[in-house]
């Protein structure tokens, strides 16, 4: 054999590396397989859906609903739901209507309290002396203008507090009677400046991202005891006057504000594209319609792609590009967690006949530009269901042909004429609060909801969150992945079922190999006194997972029971995972012993405390009448020493948690069941703060012991 010179063994190895670059990032075989990167719904459909979806045209609903100023619930919101009426009926979906919930501060739905409308004919602020100068109006930034603000003719001197956060900014000044100028957020400051010291309104300079975004104003509201009114100014036009104040100069500003505060209605945009045979079935699509004007991107983009799904739906049915969906499809445009509370208040069948959801929330930011991210954020543990499953198919379909990877071919690009030519970077996360999905995922409302989200967005509740921020690249992106999903969820095909079927049963191999890691790496970084109790966790965490797997695959059975091979395959894979757990648990002992040898200490045998034993024996249950998250001002109000109460040590950890201790009070699940749950979702947690915390909402009557 020819012995090879040194200088092409250097080159081998120098090149070595940009060979496996080039077969693992730059080989459009690899990053396109269709093998890889097989859609459970059809590509053909994909591309229907691709050709008809448009950007633009989501943009331009943007633009027509950001023209309203849509508080929960006010004029302007009517105004907005009007229009978007209007929008669904051209494009032919089916019982439209706008449905009306009285809102007055007097009415509860479940445990949620309604607030009166805020309305304003005018608002504002002017400096009077030493020369006059407009500062803001409501005409120009309604933004700038505090939420309940009340009816005024004020002209007072301006005084500067600093922050005005805390009473040691008010020690050397006296605000009585004058208004104050501070840096911090107008709820603190108003809270001290006027119900404590006396001032008659507010006026705040306090901006996230001020020196990204000094001319853009961020929202307000004003909760004082006292009527008052609040304005707020952008970083620019705030430190200007600051500064001329810290100088000495002698400032009077004249406020004048024309606003009512009333009873009125909260209200819902519904519309259905109804169902064939079994339209008594319902898969629903959320978005919220408020929030302040402009508010393209939070959330004029989730409502504006509800409408063009739902103007691509039923143009490709009429025009049979598609099948009619044999489920009904409900469109909900909302205001937000309050529409959808009260929507679930007044329409118990429905919420029986839904299946599941998707909500979106600010789904239309330029990625790059913003150093956003499309996020998935799954059901919770809670509420396992393969709608999971079925999105990150989707949405790894569609990341893996919008890469934008120098230059390779796609076979799916998905881009709008005037949008980004934005790589899809995307997160798959697990459940978040914040949006209407808290509701549905709810345990006594019991609908799975997923959610979509780009986040951050340097312009969440500012003057800046225009329609050009919008990208209708991405527009077109969120609304084909929900339209898909809708395809899938609300059809009852056994070939795409079969598909899923196979899709979940690799992926449970994939997460319950997650949960080993975890546990191993548990154990790994354990101190070796807390080593057994670790172990405990450890085990739970497979248990748990178990659980979860099977769940969701029952709810595919659910989904497809009319298919006697689906169902077979789904049975005999469900009883294998059932079987399998006393391997994976084993695989855990194996390095659970193996970590004691190390550590020169004899494994401990593993068994319930007293403690848990007698949580194994309380089964809580949740009053019937009050459904939805925990209202903490509803808690606040039903529970006399509120000291005590909201000092539990549970108050202080991410508010999912106690989210899902509720979530897991079934009737059936005990007190040891819920921990064990919530422990292997977040992070072990104390069987006492579980117990205390529902013993909290027990004394309000949520909770039944």
């Amino acid at each position: 054999m020819k012995r090879k010179s040194p200088l092409f063994s250097f080159l081998s190895l120098s090149f070595y590396p940009l060979i496996l670059f080039y077969l693992f990032f730059l080989n459009p075989q690899r990053v396109f397989s269709a093998e890889k990167d097989d859609p459970v719904l059809p590509v053909a459909i994909l591309q229907i859906l691709n050709n008809e979806i448009s950007g633009e045209l989501a943009q331009d609903y943007i633009r027509d609903i950001a023209r309203y100023h849509r508080l929960q619930p006010s004029r302007g919101y009517s105004q907005a739901a009007q229009w978007v009426a209007e929008k669904a009926k051209s494009f032919g979906l089916s019982d439209v209507q706008i449905e009306r919930y009285p809102a007055d501060g007097q009415t509860f739905y479940f445990m949620y309290p309604t607030s009166p409308a805020w309305d304003v004919e005018m608002a504002e602020l002017w400096i009077t002396k030493p020369q006059e100068e407009k500062l803001t109006s409501y005409a120009e930034i309604p933004v700038s203008v505090a939420i309940n603000s009340r009816s005024c003719e004020v002209e007072a001197e301006l005084i500067y507090v600093g922050e005005g956060t805390s009473p040691l900014d008010y020690e050397k000044v006296e605000v009585k009677g004058k208004v104050v100028l501070a840096s911090g957020p107008m709820d603190s400051v108003a809270s001290l400046a006027v119900d404590r010291f006396g001032a008659l309104g507010v006026v705040t300079i306090n901006m996230r991202f001020a020196d990204d975004e000094p001319d853009n104003v961020s929202t307000l509201r004003l909760r004082t005891k006292t009527p008052a009114f609040g304005f707020g100014l952008s970083h620019r036009r705030g430190e200007a006057l600051k500064a001329r104040l810290l100088r000495g100069e002698k400032i009077f500003v004249r406020a004048r504000v024309k606003a009512e505060i009333s009873p009125y209605y909260y209200e819902n945009v519904v519309a259905t594209i109804p169902g064939t045979e079994l339209r008594d079935e319902e898969i629903l699509l959320t978005a919220h319609l408020c929030h302040y004007k402009p508010g393209a991107n939070d959330n004029a983009s989730g409502s504006a792609c509800l409408l063009e799904i739902g103007r691509t739906l039923r143009r490709l049915i009429d025009e049979k590009k598609i099948n009619p969906p044999k489920r009904t499809i409900r469109f909900l445009w909302v205001p937000e967690m309050s529409g959808s509370i009260a929507w679930v208040a007044k329409h118990p069948e429905e919420i029986r006949r839904a299946v599941a959801g998707i909500n979106l929330d600010m789904v239309g930011q330029y990625l790059n530009q913003n150093n956003s991210t499309f996020f998935l954020h799954l059901t919770p543990h809670s509420r396992p269901h393969f709608i999971n499953d079925l999105l990150i198919n989707l949405i790894e379909f569609l990341a893996a042909h919008n890469m934008q990877a120098f230059g390779t071919p796609s076979i799916f690009p998905v881009y709008s004429l005037s949008g980004s030519r934005d790589s899809f970077r995307y997160r798959i996360m697990p459940y978040s609060g914040g949006s209407d999905q808290v509701i549905f995922n709810d345990g006594l409302i019991g609908v799975p909801f997923a959610f979509f989200l780009v986040w951050p967005d340097r312009y969440y509740h500012t003057s800046g969150d225009q329609p050009e921020r919008c990208d209708p690249t991405q527009l077109k992106r969120s609304s084909l992945l929900a339209a898909a999903a809708t395809i899938f969820l609300s059809d009852d095909c056994p070939h795409q079922a079969r598909r899923l079927a196979g899709e979940m049963a690799a992926r449970s191999r994939i997460r319950l190999t997650e949960e080993l890691k975890r546990g191993f790496n548990l154990l790994n970084w354990s101190e070796t006194k807390d080593l057994a109790l670790n172990y405990k966790e450890a085990l739970n965490f497979i248990d748990q997972a178990i659980k979860r797997e099977v769940a969701s695959l029952e709810s595919l059975k659910n989904y497809s029971h009319r298919d006697k091979e689906i169902d077979q395959f789904l049975s005999i894979y469900i009883d294998k995972l059932k079987k399998e757990k006393a391997s994976w648990l084993s695989e855990l002992d194996q390095f659970y012993r193996l970590t004691c040898q190390a550590r020169g200490i004899k494994p401990e045998r593993i068994s319930l405390t007293p403690e848990e034993m007698a949580a194994s024996k309380i089964i809580p249950k949740r009053h019937p009448e009050l459904k939805g998250p925990v209202n903490l001002a509803y808690l606040r109000e039903k529970i006399k020493d509120q000291t005590e109460a909201f000092n539990l040590p549970i108050f202080q950890e991410d508010s999912r948690i106690t989210y899902e201790i509720l979530n897991f009070v079934n009737g059936q699940n005990s007190l040891l069941d819920i921990r064990q749950a919530v422990s292997a979702e977040f992070k072990p947690i104390p069987l006492s703060w579980i117990q205390a915390y529902l013993e909290l909402l027990a004394r309000a009557r949520i909770v039944i012991f």
